[in-house]
């Protein structure tokens, strides 16, 4: 049936002349789902999301006078998501055969000027402007046979950004990072937020970082206004706020070894979360409290000059929810990364191993899902004829069975068993 098919296109074009530079990226996934998301029959081919994203960048660089520089960046984007869902709704007494459309549809172009200036041999200073116009952004869904409308919504908004940032070097190995930004959004007002770092290099191979920032997330149309069968819009959200803290230390020895070991501190507040209505069972989003996420992480990797290149990284994080003490869903306790890739043919020709271990995660269906090993394994050939790139790979290599939580309206997310892929790319110059 290939009801779970997945299809991708990729066109990517660069062009630079003088001090611009143009570029431009056109993607395409159509990817089939036949694990009856948000109510829909199982297992049926037409079950399918199209995603589309495409954007054209024009930057522009040049020394000013005084030795001041600009940067420029204009662009235009654009991004949509339409999604088919066959329902049966015989049991109501309708058709069997139903073709529901989500769609969501956005276009926007910005600009980008950023200022920047070396001060002094020990200060650096930039500031600047952006500026997003978001003139297209709709939604909605309806039943195509028998034409029945559930949701339509079209709207545009803006965005208004200033920011600067003072690098200042206090000592030959101790430089103080600064900056500030201000947002300010047309559908919501606006939000100032700092960051500031301190690096320390005590010796030459050393250093030592300490990395403070706030910054925010703000809620998305779909989280603001979607009001299909089954959710309720909120248009009374405020952004996610959230605090960073990081002290990291990394260390080079023995030529080509390199160790990083970092703590870290990220307290969230005004929490997004979905949560169904205990009465009608609607779907709806709101600012659910606060969530402190804290841990380690240690990695080591090691590159030689012939293509030996390995990495090896483990993290323990506790996340909570301060408010409700209830368990944090999709947040392992424990992650472990570890990659190898090995050269076999002069410079060619490689080998290469990459290992992902996740432990246990809390869900909404349930208490948890349980922890698993995926290993992939691929052999990969560049510049065989001087443009030609070629690769095979295999995936989930003992098939293991795992699954990713997923949210309100889709059954757990069952991941692939054991795949191959073979991938040809060519270089145009």
């Amino acid at each position: 049936m290939n009801a779970d098919r997945d299809e991708s296109h990729q066109f990517f074009a660069n062009l630079s002349w003088g001090g611009f530079k143009l570029q431009g990226v056109f993607g395409s996934r159509d990817k089939g789902i036949p694990t009856a998301p948000f109510g829909s029959a199982f297992n049926v081919t037409d079950t399918r999301t199209v995603d589309v994203r495409s954007y054209l960048d024009l930057d522009y660089e040049r020394k000013l006078g005084h030795g001041w520089s600009l940067i420029s960046r204009t662009s235009f984007d654009a991004s949509t998501n339409d999604g088919t869902y066959i329902y049966d709704y015989s049991a109501f007494g309708g058709p069997s055969r139903v073709l529901n459309k989500n769609f969501a549809h956005g276009k926007w172009w910005g600009e980008n000027v950023t200022f920047s200036k070396q001060i002094s041999e020990t200060q650096r200073f930039s500031a600047g402007v952006e500026f997003r116009d978001n003139f297209q952004q709709d939604q909605g869904n309806f039943d195509e046979a028998p034409l029945v409308q559930y949701f339509s919504d079209s709207r545009t908004s803006t965005v208004f950004s200033v920011y600067a940032q003072d690098e200042i070097r206090l000592h030959k190995d101790l430089i103080l990072n600064l900056g500030l930004r201000y947002d300010h959004y047309s559908i919501f007002g606006g939000t100032t937020n700092p960051r500031a770092a301190l690096i320390y290099n005590p010796w030459e191979k050393t250093t030592l970082k300490f990395l403070y920032g706030q910054s925010f997330r703000a809620p998305n149309l779909f989280e603001l206004y979607y009001t299909a069968p089954g959710n309720e819009a909120n248009p009374t959200l405020n952004p996610e706020t959230v605090r960073t803290m990081e002290l990291a230390w990394e260390q080079y020895f023995a030529t080509h070894y390199r160790t990083r070991v970092s703590g870290f501190y990220y307290p969230i507040h005004g929490l997004i979360d979905q949560q169904v209505d205990a009465v009608n069972g609607n779907a709806f989003f709101v600012n659910a409290g606060s969530l402190s996420l804290q841990g380690l992480e240690f990695a080591l990797s090691r590159n030689l000059p012939r293509g030996l290149e390995g990495t090896a990284s483990y993290s323990f994080q506790q996340a909570t929810n301060t408010s409700t003490r209830i368990a944090v869903t999709n947040a392992p306790k424990h992650l472990i990364q570890a990659s190898l890739s090995v050269p076999l043919v002069k410079q060619k020709v490689f080998a290469s191993m990459d290992l992902q271990y996740v432990s246990k995660r809390a869900i909404l269906a349930g208490p948890y899902l349980g922890a698993y090993v995926v290993p992939n394994f691929t052999l990969f050939a560049r510049d065989i004829s001087k443009r030609w790139e070629i690769s095979a790979s295999l995936y989930n290599a003992f098939n293991r069975r795992y699954a990713d939580p997923s949210g309100n309206g889709l059954a757990e997310n069952i991941q692939d068993g054991r795949s191959f892929r073979i991938k040809v790319g060519y270089k145009f110059q």
